[in-house]
C-alpha cells in the first residue's frame, strides 16, 4: 500500500506538488507525479541535485506522458540518513520505487551521476524498463587505479563539488556554457537543501555518491545494454570528461564511444550546451526526446 504525503515548499522552488513513497523502512522518496500516458518517465537527477531541475522536460512531455522524478535518499527532500550511498544502493532504491509505485511502459531518464544510476539499472533490472534516455551521463568515462587513487585523495581532504555552499555555486555554475536565468535559482535552491540536511549527512552523500561513480564504474558493461537507447550531451560540457586526467578526451569522444558500445543507441550531440543541456536547450532536448519516442512507437 502506498504511503504518500503531500506538501508544497515556500521557501525551495519545487514547482510540482511533492508526494513521498516510503520503499523501505527509513527511507521516504519524495517525487512528483504529472500527467497521464500509456508511457511512464521515470527522471532520476545527478549529483548532489533535486527533481526540479527536470521540470522543462516535465512540462513539455506531461501532455502525452506521464511523467515521475524523485530526489534520490539523501537528496532534495528525500529521507536523510546513514545510507551507503552507492550508485548500487540508489539504483536498487529506484528499483523499489518502480515497484511500490507499479509503473508500466517505463522510460528511464538519468542524467549525469543519475545516468550511471540509469545504466546500472538498465544492466541488473532490464525488466523494470523499456526505454533509456542518458543525458550528459556519467559511465561512459573510464578511470584506471591511479586516477581513482588521486581523486578519492582529494575526497579525503573535502575539496570538492557540492561539498558546501561555495562548492555548489561553483559547480552550478561551470555545468553551464553560457551564464543562464537559471542558475541562480538552482544555486539557492540547493544551499536551501543543504542547510536542510545534517552538514554530516550532506558530507557523506556527496562523497559517497562520487565514490560510487568511481568504484562502481560501468563502462566496460554498457555493451550489454539492450532496450532502445538516446544519448544526448552537450558538445561543451565542462564536467564530462575529467578536464584534469582526461584533457585529450572530449565531450564528442566520450559520447560517441558510449554510443558504439550500446547496439540499439542513438546519439545527439547538441551544439554550444553545457552539462546541464537539459536546462541549457530544453527545447532542443525535448524535441530530441519526442523524436525518439514517436520512432519507437512507429516501429513497433
Amino acid at each position: 500500500m502506498q504511503r504518500l504525503y503531500f506538501f508544497k515548499m515556500t521557501s525551495i522552488n519545487y514547482p510540482f506538488t511533492v508526494k513521498r513513497q516510503q520503499i523501505v523502512d527509513g527511507i521516504d522518496i519524495a517525487f512528483c507525479d504529472e500527467g497521464k500516458g500509456e508511457q511512464t518517465f521515470l527522471f532520476i537527477h545527478g549529483l548532489a541535485n533535486y527533481f526540479p531541475s527536470w521540470k522543462h522536460q516535465i512540462v513539455s512531455l506531461k501532455d502525452q506522458y506521464r511523467c515521475v522524478a524523485i530526489d534520490l535518499p539523501g537528496n532534495g527532500l528525500s529521507s536523510s540518513g546513514d545510507f551507503p550511498f552507492s550508485i548500487f544502493f540508489y539504483a536498487e532504491c529506484v528499483a523499489k520505487f518502480i515497484e511500490k509505485l507499479e509503473l508500466k511502459n517505463v522510460v528511464l531518464c538519468g542524467h549525469s551521476m543519475g545516468g550511471q544510476i540509469a545504466i546500472v539499472i538498465a544492466l541488473r533490472y532490464p525488466h523494470l524498463l523499456e526505454k533509456l534516455i542518458l543525458i550528459s551521463p556519467a559511465g561512459f568515462e573510464y578511470y584506471n587505479s591511479n586516477e581513482v587513487f588521486m581523486l578519492q585523495q582529494g575526497l579525503a581532504i573535502g575539496d570538492f563539488f557540492y561539498s558546501d555552499a561555495m562548492h555548489v555555486e561553483t559547480a552550478i555554475r561551470q555545468s553551464f556554457f553560457k551564464q543562464n536565468v537559471e542558475e541562480s535559482q538552482l544555486i539557492a535552491d540547493l544551499k536551501k537543501i543543504m542547510d536542510k540536511h545534517s552538514k554530516k549527512n550532506w558530507k557523506e552523500m556527496v562523497t559517497g555518491s562520487i565514490k560510487g561513480m568511481l568504484n562502481e564504474q560501468v563502462s566496460s558493461f554498457i555493451r550489454n545494454i539492450t532496450c532502445p537507447t538516446l544519448i544526448i550531451f552537450g558538445d561543451k560540457d565542462q564536467l564530462i570528461p575529467n578536464r584534469m586526467l582526461h584533457y585529450g578526451d572530449t565531450p564528442e569522444s566520450i559520447a560517441k564511444y558510449g554510443a558504439s558500445m550500446i547496439e540499439n543507441a542513438k546519439l545527439k550531440l547538441i551544439n554550444n550546451a553545457g552539462h546541464f543541456v537539459h536546462i541549457e536547450k530544453s527545447e532542443e532536448v525535448n524535441c530530441e526526446i519526442r523524436e525518439f519516442m514517436s520512432k519507437l512507437s512507429n516501429e513497433e
